[in-house]
C-alpha cells in the first residue's frame, strides 16, 4: 500500500481561513441587527422637517411630554377600506412619536401596503410626510403602528393619510 503524505498547510492558507470565517462571523451578526431592529418601533427622518412653533393644539403632561390634542389629527380616517385610528402624538426631547392603529374590517385578509402620513400646520400647508409599509393586514385585526421622527411636530393641526400606489410607465 501506498502511503499518504500530508503537508501541513502554510500561514498563509491558514490566515486565510481564518479571515473568511471572521468575515462571516461579522456579516451574520450584521444581519441579525439589521433584521431585529425592524421589529421594533421605526425612526423615521422626514424631509426638510420644520418644527410648528406654538401651542395651541398641544398639552403638556406631568411629565414635560407634549401632547397633540386636536380634534382633526385625533379622528379616525378611511384609507382603501383600512380604518386608521386611536391617534397619539407626543415630543419629548426633539423626538416626536406617532402611534395609531390600523383596523382591516374585512373577514379576510388584505393588502395594505405602502401609505403616507402628510403632517399639516395652522395654516393648512404640509409641514412634512411620513411613510411606512403595513403589508397585509389580518382580517378584523388592528395592528399598532408606532413611529418616531426627529423633530417637535406636536402643534400639528392634521395628519391626512394616502395609500402610496406606484404606476407602471
Amino acid at each position: 500500500m501506498d502511503s499518504l503524505d500530508f503537508k501541513r498547510p502554510s500561514t498563509i492558507t491558514i490566515l486565510l481561513g481564518v479571515g473568511i470565517v471572521a468575515l462571516i462571523v461579522v456579516i451574520v451578526i450584521l444581519c441579525i441587527n439589521i433584521f431585529s431592529s425592524k421589529n421594533v418601533s421605526k425612526e423615521v427622518e422626514m424631509n426638510k422637517i420644520e418644527s410648528i412653533a406654538g401651542d395651541e393644539n398641544v398639552l403638556l403632561d406631568e411629565e414635560g411630554n407634549k401632547i397633540n390634542s386636536s380634534n382633526s389629527t385625533l379622528g379616525a380616517k378611511e384609507v382603501d377600506g383600512f380604518i386608521f385610528d386611536s391617534f397619539e402624538i407626543s415630543t419629548n426631547s426633539g423626538i416626536t412619536t406617532v402611534s395609531f392603529e390600523i383596523y382591516n374590517p374585512d373577514d379576510e385578509d388584505r393588502f395594505l401596503g405602502e401609505y403616507e402620513l402628510k403632517v399639516l400646520g395652522e395654516d393648512g400647508s404640509i409641514v412634512g410626510r411620513i411613510t411606512d409599509n403595513a403589508g397585509t393586514i389580518e382580517g378584523l385585526v388592528r395592528k399598532d403602528v408606532t413611529l418616531q421622527l426627529k423633530g417637535d411636530i406636536s402643534n400639528l393641526s392634521e395628519v391626512r393619510v394616502n395609500k402610496i400606489v406606484y404606476q407602471q410607465m
